[in-house]
């Protein structure tokens, strides 16, 4: 049950790439009041391979947790790190734009172009997915 929880992990990880990415660009643009304005080509082929190994190890650890767990447990366990994933994301985002806008010295106007790939993006989505499951993970120590 382990390993195909890991490998639906990757899947999904591998279909939502695109969703994430344009969402932190988004995150980008609106915590900086358009203060980031991205130039050259969005391309992008592969990701970084943190992204990937976070979220199967999220899923892992989640079906872990709530693999005897009545409906209602595993429901409010997902919200909860769903919560946490999406608070983090945004909140990782927000610091790393502005971090970037305050460093431009040399910007016109304080407006600062980034390529397209000068974002971190797996480092983003990784750490997010990996310090949402420190509820599950602590919930399974306490049963052990």
């Amino acid at each position: 049950m382990g390993i195909l929880a890991y490998i639906i992990g990757i899947v999904i990880a591998s279909n939502s790439e695109g969703f994430f990415r344009s969402l932190i660009q988004d995150i980008f643009q609106w915590s900086t009041s358009d203060k980031i304005q991205f130039v050259g080509k969005n391309i992008f082929i592969f990701s970084n391979k943190l992204y990937f190994i976070t979220f199967g190890i999220g899923l892992l650890i989640l079906t872990l947790e709530n693999l005897n767990q009545k409906f209602i447990q595993v429901l409010k366990s997902l919200t909860v790190s769903l919560l946490i994933f999406g608070i983090l994301l945004i909140a990782i985002s927000f610091i790393d734009a502005n971090m970037k806008v305050a460093e431009c010295t040399a910007c016109n106007d304080g407006i600062r172009k980034l390529n397209w790939d000068d974002i971190n993006y797996g480092f983003i989505i990784g750490a997010s997915a990996i310090i949402s499951i420190i509820p599950n993970l602590i919930r399974i120590s306490k049963r052990k």
